[in-house]
């Protein structure tokens, strides 16, 4: 399948393809997942593929995702400040006296529904998109990048008053390629603590936060399951009936 780039602010982003092209030296290992197919008639040819699993969990998916989206927030960012909106950095923290992360997520699942519906209030049609982050002490942040314009003081104020820390900052951002480094920054730091509890979202963005398209679909798959015989078996079924197969994946050579 192939993937384009979003035109955005001018340019032709090629992200994603780019992404694609620098993260082929790793590749994923989660076992059990499934073998799909599509078959092009046309051709009379049978494409067998593994999908990724796309867990945080997995090192070569993590990365992949890293990158997806650095280039979300760079894209957003480059999409939104070309149409005329303002873009902040903020930081919130949680309470001072919170010095474990599952502290700090409890915390802020209970916060954030409060805090976001007072800033909604407060700014009309705002976009966002967040990670979080904790450090050495237990202590937890959030790093979002917003086109709500408040300053520092209306965070200190309403998230203190919401069950967070007082501490927070808002400042301005001058550049979308800031923004990807932003989320790069953070994401990685957050990946690299491994603690996070499950069900935890590593990033979360509003709706209207601008994305590249979907890639089209050229086939229809269908799932073959995970047991790898099965496939060859069924691999086999389709060369002798004629249809010609394709795939690029060692562990399907009959030969192994």
């Amino acid at each position: 399948m192939t993937h384009t780039g979003a035109r955005s602010g001018g340019r032709k982003p090629t992200g994603l393809t780019v992404l694609k092209e620098q993260a082929d030296a790793l590749r994923c290992e989660t076992p059990n997942r499934p073998y799909l197919k599509a078959l092009d008639h046309e051709k009379k040819t049978a494409h067998i593929i593994r999908p990724d699993c796309k867990l945080w969990s997995c090192k070569a998916c993590s990365l992949r995702r890293r990158r997806l989206w650095v280039f979300i927030a760079s894209l957003g960012a480059d999409t939104l400040l070309a149409a005329g909106r303002n873009l902040s950095f903020v930081t919130l923290t949680s309470h001072r006296v919170v010095r474990t992360l599952a502290g700090g997520v409890w915390v802020w699942r209970r916060a954030w529904p409060s805090l976001s519906a007072r800033w909604r209030r407060a700014e009309k049609n705002l976009q966002y998109l967040y990670t979080a982050e904790t450090i050495d002490d237990g202590h937890f942040h959030v790093h979002l990048i917003t086109t709500a314009t408040l300053p520092t003081r209306w965070y200190k104020d309403n998230a203190a008053e919401t069950g967070l820390g007082y501490q927070a900052e808002a400042k301005p951002v001058h550049s979308a390629i800031q923004c990807g480094g932003y989320i790069g920054k953070y994401l990685g730091k957050a990946l690299a603590s491994g603690k996070w509890p499950k069900y935890w979202r590593r990033m979360n963005k509003s709706n209207g936060w601008p994305k590249p398209p979907d890639p089209e679909a050229p086939y229809k798959w269908i799932g073959l399951g995970s047991n790898r015989q099965k496939v060859i078996f069924l691999m086999e079924i389709d060369r002798e009936e004629g249809w010609i197969i394709e795939h690029s994946l060692e562990e399907l050579d009959w030969r192994r």
